[in-house]
């Protein structure tokens, strides 16, 4: 993987996020925030943890190793998630811009929200976070179905045949 591959997860995932955002912006805030037995309670919370996932690993790239979580009364509407989730995508996109092939190689020592630490090569890190937004995403659009609505595809073949 090289940082060409990496630019285009990147840019794959903020525009599948995009998708879903817009997708559940179009149910009731009832809905969103409805149990749902999924591992992050609801709709709501699964959003919110997906944004705090790639708030904390763009700042473990940038050296800080964040011990605190966001909590969804932090983020008690989508319009404040969407908001806080653009902000990201701009410091990651500028990050990933300014990597080097030979930057995704090197080990990048971090502590977990534990304080645990640990040490992985950069371009595992990126990838995980794509792989993590794609799961969660997985599961929203899952409930999103569940509520009788069509929701968006958000594949990676979808997002390649439409660039």
């Amino acid at each position: 993987m090289n940082t060409t591959d990496l630019r285009t997860l990147n840019d794959y995932t903020a525009w599948a996020n995009h998708l879903m955002l817009d997708a559940v912006e179009q149910i009731t805030v009832e809905e969103q925030q409805r149990e749902t037995g999924v591992s992050h309670r609801s709709i709501h919370g699964t959003l919110v943890h997906m944004l705090f996932a790639e708030w904390v690993w763009l700042a473990r790239w940038k050296g800080h190793s964040p011990t605190t979580v966001l909590r969804e009364e932090d983020f008690p509407e989508l319009a404040a998630i969407r908001k806080r989730w653009q902000q990201i995508e701009e410091e990651r996109a500028e990050f990933i811009a300014g990597l080097t092939d030979d930057a995704l190689q090197a080990d990048l020592s971090y502590a977990d929200t534990k304080g645990h630490q640990h040490a992985d090569p950069l371009g595992l890190l990126i990838q995980h976070v794509v792989n993590h937004a794609t799961l969660h995403r997985g599961q929203v659009v899952a409930l999103i179905r569940q509520l009788g609505l069509m929701p968006p595809a958000t594949d990676f073949l979808f997002y390649f045949r439409k660039r």
